[in-house]
């Protein structure tokens, strides 16, 4: 069957903010809180629950978050959705159905039910990813997050092999242990052979994006490009000027001392708030943007929301990074 083709938004480096998706009383989708939510580029991962979705509700978002970015003059905002499945086919599936609903990109994590199958044989991983970019009319983010995929961890060896097999993968993002040591050996293999990332079936360059902030300053360093972390659904000015003062290090080499102190401040805030929000999941998360916005709190089901108890020992982790962004807020939110 051909591919169908789409004109998509460029992915370009920078922080992205991963949704997530807000529910009524009655479990269903409320729509009004996800508009008011809609910050920076936009990605829909494992926060937004996207397992807990029908394919129908899926495309009800993505269609929404297109027509709702588009009526506020942000028609050049790329949305990246989560297209994972249980199966190759269901994520072709996913993919083709998020690019007819507006979607420019798909990240695709492994599926989980066989996850010691799959790892029996590291060519069946490899050709996952290869046949879902071939299938795919829209470019695929590979996503390694171990916690959860049952465990499976792809090796930077793996992870090459796919890129080399699969011009339709844009990018990767690593949430996995050593991840940084992922990236440096995989850009000391891009040195050598620069194919890895130049023959690609899309226009925009490769991304190697970081799956936590926590350590956005030495990713960027190192050639990564961004991040795709929760932090900014609390938090987007401090997380866009961190990504700014990083940027500005790898470009000119150092920053002026006031630059420096400011990117170690807000690199500590923000890395103590994500080393909390990480294990609390999409649990914690809506707990804060229920107290800071009003926000349903309620996960889908079998989540349940957190008690007030534990809810609020979040909250005073989060606090110093609530008032960081407080005073960034207005300058740079305005910058962008």
């Amino acid at each position: 069957m051909p591919v169908k083709s789409y004109t998509t938004r460029p992915l370009t480096p920078g922080v992205y903010g991963p949704l997530p998706t807000f529910f009524d009383d009655e479990q269903e989708i409320d729509f009004v809180s996800y508009k008011k939510h809609l910050l920076l580029p936009v990605c829909m991962g494992s926060l937004g629950e996207a397992s807990h979705l029908t394919p129908e509700e899926r495309i009800s978002i993505i269609k929404f978050i297109r027509l709702t970015l588009d009526q506020e003059g942000m028609q050049n905002r790329a949305i990246v959705a989560g297209v994972g499945g249980s199966s190759t086919r269901e994520s072709i599936r996913f993919a083709r159905d998020a690019a007819e609903a507006g979607a420019d990109a798909g990240m695709v994590i492994l599926p989980a039910y066989y996850a010691a199958s799959l790892n029996a044989d590291p060519e069946q991983v490899i050709q996952y990813y290869v046949d879902i970019c071939a299938a795919s009319p829209i470019p695929i983010l590979l996503y390694n997050f171990p916690a959860n995929s049952a465990g499976q961890d792809m090796s930077s060896d793996i992870i090459e092999e796919i890129m080399r097999r699969a011009p339709n993968l844009c990018g990767v993002k690593l949430t996995c242990p050593g991840s940084l040591c992922k990236l440096l050996r995989i850009n000391s293999s891009v040195q050598n052979d620069p194919s890895l990332t130049s023959s690609r079936s899309h226009s925009f360059p490769f991304l190697f994006l970081d799956g936590l902030i926590a350590d956005l300053t030495p990713w960027m360093t190192s050639g990564g490009h961004g991040t795709v972390s929760g932090i900014p659904n609390f938090a987007p000015a401090a997380g866009v000027r961190l990504f700014q003062l990083c940027t500005e290090k790898s470009k000119r080499g150092k920053l002026s001392g006031e630059e420096e102190n400011e990117l170690r401040m807000i690199q500590d805030t923000l890395s103590r708030a994500d080393v909390l929000a990480v294990p609390g999941g999409v649990r914690a998360m809506k707990y804060a943007l229920h107290k800071m916005h009003g926000y349903s709190l309620a996960p889908r089901r079998p989540l349940l929301p957190l008690g007030d108890e534990e809810g609020e020992k979040y909250m005073r982790v989060f606090k110093p990074m609530l008032d960081l962004e407080g005073s960034l807020e207005k300058r740079v939110l305005g910058e962008i």
